[in-house]
């Protein structure tokens, strides 16, 4: 199935492209590092910086930020991601509290992305923290938007049904490549397994939004996108982003490609054809703009089915 040669890690380093001048972020990732000091995380910590994101500064800057629970250690060993893999730390029972400190602090805040680790040391994968961590949240902060970024965890469907109980506003789980270049990239799970995620919440939980993320430039090809979108929509999500993947230090997984801005455009224009709400560009990240999308995405289809019973 998978074609040996397309792995990227078999890629002649010289052959290898250098990172463009024009994919950078204009919002300087120092201000980052000045607000996340003065925010009450309490132990807790983002993954806007252990993953390295590109957009910490811009989005914190907006009043924006996605929070690990969980911990911060992680018990796979995906090629792309910069989060440490430690021994992960116990539970914490405060998390919830905490969480909602955080959220209250950076009130007025309509929408938090919330996600965690892989943690393959819980019986659940920690997903009835997740609800329990929601659950607090929506009792006290009823106006915020809450949306889930999970692990896969092990696709054990209590800890699914966990997940649907905690009745977020917006549910993703990032697929990140397309199916021929997936043992490379994630070794820990499988293309297979990721669209019977969506299957099941799809059809235990109709009415939940779905959404997932892909990363661009690991040698994928055009037709493998859009096959990619069509079998994420056959499957219940109608939210995607795409995105270039960019190296952190140290991690293994080349860059085969900086995609350029026109591909994006077709992508665009496909999933557009595909029933697809979609943000892409270079610097688009899973929770990039998160709020703004959820927003966009829903006002377009009040418009919609208000035109439709006219």
């Amino acid at each position: 199935m998978f074609d040996e040669s397309r792995n990227p890690f078999t890629v002649d380093k010289e052959k290898l492209p250098r990172l463009p001048k024009w994919l950078r972020n204009s919002i300087p990732k120092f201000k980052f590092d000045e607000l996340i000091e003065k925010m009450p995380l309490n132990g807790m910590t983002t993954v806007c910086k252990e993953a390295m994101c590109p957009n910490r500064g811009e989005c914190i800057s907006r009043g924006i930020v996605t929070v690990m629970i969980l911990g911060s250690e992680c018990t796979r060993g995906c090629t792309f991601c910069a989060v440490d893999r430690n021994e992960p730390l116990p539970v914490d029972p405060d998390e919830p509290q905490k969480m909602l400190d955080m959220v209250n602090y950076m009130d007025p805040l309509k929408y938090i992305v919330i996600t965690a680790p892989t943690r393959d040391d819980l019986f659940d994968g920690g997903a009835s923290q997740f609800r329990t961590v929601t659950e607090h949240i929506k009792v006290h902060r009823p106006d915020v938007k809450l949306e889930l970024l999970i692990p896969d965890f092990q696709n054990q469907d209590f800890a699914f049904d966990e997940i649907i109980a905690a009745k977020p506003d917006m549910l993703c789980f990032d697929i990140q490549t397309v199916k021929e270049l997936y043992k490379w990239v994630r070794p820990g799970f499988s293309y297979d397994k990721a669209l019977e995620l969506f299957s099941y919440f799809k059809e235990k939980a109709p009415d939940l939004n779905l959404k997932s993320g892909i990363m661009l430039g690991l040698g994928e090809r055009k037709e493998e996108i859009v096959n990619l979108m069509q079998e994420l929509y056959q499957h219940g999500v109608r939210y995607i982003t795409l995105g270039q993947y960019l190296k952190p230090p140290e991690m293994k997984l080349p860059v085969i490609e900086y995609v350029p801005e026109d591909s994006y455009e077709y992508y665009r224009e496909q999933a557009k054809k595909i029933g697809l709400w979609i943000q892409a560009s270079p610097l688009t990240r899973s929770s990039y703009l998160a709020d703004q999308f959820f927003e966009d995405s829903e006002a377009k289809e009040a418009k919609t089915n208000a035109k439709s019973h006219a």
